[in-house]
């Protein structure tokens, strides 16, 4: 038996660590909006004095929640490894780009695209299926029966990607619009925009390494995270658990509202396709067929549009000595290109959101015998300290993706 007031008392220690390193790492972002990015690294002693036990705590916690005899012992088994994980993916990447930053600066703000998506990426794959692979180890698995997909069927999952991509990011994009809007009222440049612009859309990076590092690279080891790790241990408390965890955890760890509402039913779909198939290589697919797609053909067209309006995607900076009519001439071609590609698109999104309605019957989970009602489920995860440690981790992500410009405005 595990001993319930210890998982407890580690569970709260994390969590109280994770809130307190929220607010650090967001008022260390801040000042380095308000003063430069060289401020930030001031504060590193600071996250690290807090995330270092942090980590220490987690490991203990994942030593003590062995068993899953239970689902909120499965739960809370999962949570604790899935939560080291975590701690990987946040802090090995900003003590890295920190001490680039300071042993390479040159190198680090020449290259910082390329070397950020391989840094990320690394920590997604190699890091974090080693540290979780070998987590899991201890809690015991159920092995699918293996079945088949034919052409079609992968291409009607496909499509169904698309349509909940696109109802995904519709709910999400205005939360994430009125908690960034902030932003539009500081003091930031037109070259400040400009850059900003560049990071997010990444369009500075390589196609090449873009497909690698943000098509196909997450689209194979975010599956075997979230997926096969994931619910070959919760499937023996059915079906329901598998896809919630999936779906939600999936969702949570994108980090932003931008992208919450889209992973998590994608996370819930793939979830579904890996639990009827036992092949993840189907899911892998249906994730690269709409990362690789993003990562190439439509940021390279942005690229492209941006370059014809006279930016240097490697500053970031805009030529102001051109000549707006041949801009025009050149751009406005350019923007039916980039028109149709939306429609392309678009007719992918409406095909697949009507597919889902219409065969939405047949995408119905099966119970299993003694299985916990749903919303007993729901209320065991939403309940659960030891759940409430990886949630803490993934709303740190949001936070510091939103409260930074919000106290950089409040102070500068």
């Amino acid at each position: 038996m595990e001993d319930i007031k210890l998982r407890k008392g580690l569970s709260v220690t994390a969590i109280t660590l994770t809130v307190i390193l929220a607010l650090i790492m967001s008022f260390n972002s801040a000042n380095g909006l308000i003063y430069g990015e060289g401020v930030t690294l001031y504060g590193l002693p600071f996250i690290a004095a807090f995330a270092i036990p942090l980590l220490v705590v987690l490991i203990v916690l994942a030593s003590v929640c062995k068993s899953t005899d239970t689902i909120e012992e499965t739960m809370a088994s999962v949570a604790s490894r899935y939560a080291i994980w975590g701690w990987c993916f946040i802090f090995p990447i900003k003590f890295a780009s920190a001490a680039l930053t300071v042993f390479f600066p040159d190198f680090y703000n020449a290259h910082f695209t390329t070397i950020y998506l391989f840094m990320n990426a690394f920590n997604v794959s190699v890091l974090g299926c080693l540290v979780l692979g070998l987590s899991l180890k201890a809690l015991p698995s159920v092995k699918i029966e293996k079945k088949k997909l034919t052409v079609g069927q992968i291409f009607t999952f496909i499509l169904m990607v698309y349509g909940l991509a696109h109802v995904g990011s519709l709910m999400g994009l205005p939360i994430h619009t009125a908690l960034s809007s902030v932003s539009l009222f500081g003091d930031s440049s037109t070259e400040d925009a400009l850059n900003n612009l560049k990071s997010n859309l990444i369009v500075g990076s390589d196609t090449w390494i873009r497909i690698i590092t943000i098509g196909i690279m997450p689209a194979i080891f975010e599956e075997l995270l979230f997926r096969k790790f994931m619910i070959d241990r919760t499937l023996r408390h059915g079906e329901f658990i598998s896809c919630a965890m999936s779906g939600i955890m999936f969702g949570l760890w994108h980090g932003n509202f931008q992208q919450f509402f889209f992973a998590f039913f994608l996370g819930v779909l793939f979830a579904f396709v890996y639990i009827r198939t036992g092949r993840i290589i189907y899911t892998m697919i249906l994730h690269a067929s709409l990362n690789v797609i993003t990562s190439s053909v439509t940021v390279e067209l942005i690229s492209e549009m941006l370059k014809r309006m006279g930016m240097d995607l490697n500053s970031g900076t805009m030529n102001t000595n051109i000549d707006y009519d041949t801009v025009i001439k050149t751009v406005l071609p350019f923007m039916l290109i980039i028109l149709l590609w939306i429609i392309i698109l678009a007719g992918f999104q409406i095909a697949g959101f009507v597919i889902l309605i219409v065969k939405r019957k047949t995408l119905k989970l099966m119970p299993i015998v003694g299985e916990l009602p749903r919303k007993k489920i729901l209320h065991t995860m939403t309940h659960s300290v030891t759940m409430w440690v990886f949630f803490a981790l993934a709303l740190l992500l949001f936070v510091n993706t939103y409260l930074p410009d919000i106290l950089a405005f409040f102070f500068r």
